[in-house]
């Protein structure tokens, strides 16, 4: 799991009302403090200053309190490398659980970089093509969400064009290099207009061409 970090005051007020020491001394008190409970609750979870917080989460409240809002990372794909990682919708590695990765009903990346070192934990990935299958993950659930839970992998193929594999059948989906978001918005427009039929009804659809879908039925 993890989680973002904001300062609702900007520096300058912020310096106004307490030193830079003090905060990070009051800020890392909160996080051992969240950490203890975390403990108590026997959960897995662990917080770090400089890792887990982000953006977005930390408030002064006078007196003399510290807000943090706990917002959870939630995974969108699994790396499948011979380590797996997941990772999230903005590209940030969160930590492994084997038992999440065993059950998890999300698409797995797979073809890209297998080095280790692109992909620290708690940090955004280092790899562009990953960073460029997440956003494309991420457009498909936000706008065409029952086409991304149909999803078993997107992949990266030998010209380094993407590639979607559903869980039926199994169909592929090539999308190529570019203009993957209006590939996308393609390809539910076909979707609708098959009427009872559906995507895995074929066997291969091909996006690579400008504007056109071609479509290979199951033999």
């Amino acid at each position: 799991d993890k989680f973002n970090q904001r300062t609702l005051l900007d520096d300058s007020v912020q310096n106004k009302i307490f030193d830079s020491e003090r905060y990070e001394e009051r800020l890392e008190r909160s996080v051992q403090t969240l950490n203890q409970r975390m403990e108590e609750l026997n959960r897995s979870v662990r917080f770090s200053v400089d890792r887990e917080f982000d953006k977005d989460i930390i408030s002064k409240q006078f007196p003399n309190s510290i807000n943090i809002d706990i917002v959870e990372r939630k995974p969108i794909a699994i790396i499948n490398n011979k380590k797996q990682f997941l990772i999230d919708r903005e590209s940030v590695i969160l930590p492994n659980s084997d038992s999440f990765v065993e059950n998890a009903l999300i698409p797995m990346l797979s073809g890209f970089n297998p080095a280790n070192d692109l992909y620290p934990e708690g940090k955004a990935t280092f790899s562009i093509k990953v960073k460029e299958a997440i956003e494309i993950l991420d457009f498909i659930q936000n706008n065409f969400s029952e086409f991304y839970d149909e999803i078993s992998e997107l992949t990266i193929n030998k010209d380094d064009e993407f590639e979607i594999i559903l869980s039926e059948q199994p169909t592929r989906v090539i999308l190529g290099k570019k203009d993957i978001q209006m590939k996308i918005n393609i390809l539910k427009k076909f979707g609708k207009a098959l009427g009872q039929r559906q995507l895995t009804d074929y066997q291969l659809l091909d996006m690579r061409y400008s504007k056109q879908l071609v479509a290979r039925e199951w033999i």
